[in-house]
């Protein structure tokens, strides 16, 4: 008579146990990967309908690149910086300035509702010549260039470079300088967006459904000590948080750097009319080792150092940002006026 299991049950048993384990190791991932992809098409379906109307487009050298304009008189673009678009400056002093300019506010390659340069980008430079074709399309001759952040570097390309296309900038909280061998901190993480197969586990499964809580954080932190305009967040997080922005910020951050070491070396030999502004509480590009710095190797540049304010001054500050833009276009009259009488 048997009173209890016998070995070869015992056995059947335990390898059902083992059975539902390896299941569960299988099914709770899978899980977990399906809540993050719905959550990641959830948001992208809310952020569509959060995305800022387009204004109008110019095609140059096969891109297609975005642009918004208002006003008229002499010209000024302006160029966002970091995972930004036309609206850092469409929903800040666009409005303003066009009242003396005719203002024309770009989204940079692959960011807005700008097309990705074809090839390659090896460097920031790519950007600016770009523009530069577009604004001369458009009809516009030697406009203020106003860049903010990481546009800096675009601009400092186009002072070394190409001078007789611009009548002077303004560097908005710019980063002008390399970082000298020191990485930003998340490039690690960026390089990796650019990789085929972990670039897209990453966006899917990282970027789109904590971006909202991570774009958040990052906008409070960059407008501190001031609060984050409602508007803006809203239409900021939504464009930034597509699958081709957050590549396309890969992209510059990398050639952010290679840009300015090819042409930092060049800046005493800058001789157009500049104007930096920058906050004193900038913790995402602290002036002390770019614009502070910069402003001791282009000649004749000038600095607008405001007290109390971080990284968005044409939000927090605008009036000392329209007011920087006047001053480089008198400074411009200036000197043409000094070399006419020459």
């Amino acid at each position: 008579m048997s009173f209890g299991p016998t070995l070869n049950q015992i056995e059947i048993r335990r390898n059902a146990f083992v059975d539902v384990d390896a299941l569960w190791l299988v099914l709770v991932p899978l899980a977990i990967i399906t809540l993050l992809l719905l959550t990641s098409t959830l948001v992208l379906s809310i952020n569509k309908k959060r995305l800022p109307r387009a204004c109008e487009f110019v095609e140059v050298q096969g891109t297609k690149l975005h642009y918004c304009q208002k006003g008229s008189g002499p010209p000024v673009v302006l160029l966002h910086g970091s995972n930004g678009s036309s609206n850092d400056f469409r929903l800040s002093i666009m409005d303003e300035l066009s009242k003396d300019f005719r203002v024309l506010a770009f989204d940079r390659p692959g960011h807005g509702y700008s097309q990705k340069a074809p090839g390659k980008q090896e460097s920031c430079a790519v950007h600016g010549d770009l523009v530069r074709e577009a604004w001369k399309s458009l009809g516009l001759e030697r406009p203020v260039v106003v860049g903010h952040s990481s546009a800096g570097a675009v601009l400092m390309d186009m002072a070394v470079r190409h001078p007789e296309d611009v009548s002077g900038l303004v560097v908005l909280s710019g980063v002008v300088h390399s970082f000298e061998g020191k990485e930003v901190p998340v490039m690690g993480l960026y390089r990796a967006l650019g990789r085929r197969y972990l670039g897209t586990a990453l966006i899917w499964l990282l970027f789109l459904p904590l971006g909202g809580l991570i774009g958040r954080w990052l906008l409070k932190f960059t407008f501190a000590p001031d609060p984050v305009p409602k508007d803006y967040r809203k239409a900021g997080i939504a464009l930034a948080l597509r699958p081709s922005s957050l590549r396309a910020e890969a992209v510059d951050l990398e050639c952010v750097g290679r840009t300015l070491r090819a042409v930092e070396g060049s800046y005493a030999g800058i001789r157009l009319p500049m104007v930096m502004v920058v906050g004193e509480k900038d913790r995402n590009v602290p002036p002390e080792a770019q614009c502070l710095r910069l402003s001791h190797e282009v000649p004749g540049a000038e600095l607008v150092l405001l007290k109390d304010t971080g990284h968005m001054p044409m939000f927090t500050r605008p009036n000392e940002v329209i007011a920087a833009v006047h001053r480089v276009k008198e400074l411009g009259n200036l000197g043409s006026e000094a070399q006419g009488s020459s």
